[in-house]
């Protein structure tokens, strides 16, 4: 099976049970982040959309493009290989090498949490010429992180409970499973009032080219 089509797959799936149905803030639509409105998450695969600026220079992607959101990001699989270990060498199991490839993800979250703005927070900023008045902002550090943890559980809660993509020869290595905030030399990145975390999933899969029947009945 192509990696474009295990892709393709996944994002369904990932569109299906942790994005479809769901109601959760997002910025209010232009580059005040002070405004906060709800929409369902969005699913991409491997980049972030991204926008230009003024002198047309593509710059970052904007946090009003990417939150709530998911990003499907593959990471450096194997084409064909299939361990031998000690257990299986002791215990006469042979592994099939054309069961040896597998696809690896890390599956970024991306919350939007700006915190509680208290009535004037917005227009403080007109109104004294210094800035928004922080004494009228609640910062939401542990709503963004529980969010956050929370819609991370139930992709790990989704993918241990399904083990298999449907229609595809996907199917979770549950061992290899970790998740983790978004960090930098073991430090969490900070960047409010978006909050990043990932959930790394290897997946094996059927390397040769030909279809295989057992496999395709075991899916089905």
């Amino acid at each position: 099976m192509r990696t474009r089509a295990r892709l393709e797959k996944l994002k369904e799936w990932t569109i299906r049970e942790l994005c479809t149905g769901r109601s959760m803030k997002a910025p209010g639509g232009g580059m005040n982040l002070a405004e906060v409105r709800l929409t369902e998450p969005k699913c991409y695969l491997a980049w972030a959309p991204s926008r230009l600026d003024q002198s047309g220079r593509l710059f970052e992607a904007l946090p009003e493009s990417i939150a709530p959101g998911i990003i499907i990001m593959p990471n450096q699989s194997t084409v064909k290989n299939m361990e031998e270990r000690r257990f299986d060498r002791y215990s006469g199991i042979h592994r099939p090498q054309e069961l040896g490839q597998t696809l690896n993800v890390s599956i970024l979250f991306c919350v939007y949490e700006p915190g509680t703005r208290l009535p004037g927070f917005a227009e403080s900023a007109e109104k004294n010429g210094k800035g928004m008045d922080l004494g009228l902002l609640q910062e939401g550090t542990e709503t963004g992180l529980f969010t956050l943890m929370d819609w991370m559980d139930d992709c790990k809660e989704k993918l241990l409970g399904a083990r298999i993509i449907p229609e595809t020869d996907l199917f979770l290595d549950e061992a290899s499973m970790t998740y983790s905030l978004y960090t930098d030399q073991s430090y969490v990145v900070d960047r409010r009032p978006m909050y990043y975390g990932f959930v790394n999933a290897s997946f094996g899969c059927y390397a040769e080219e030909r279809p295989n029947p057992d496999l395709e009945q075991y899916l089905e």
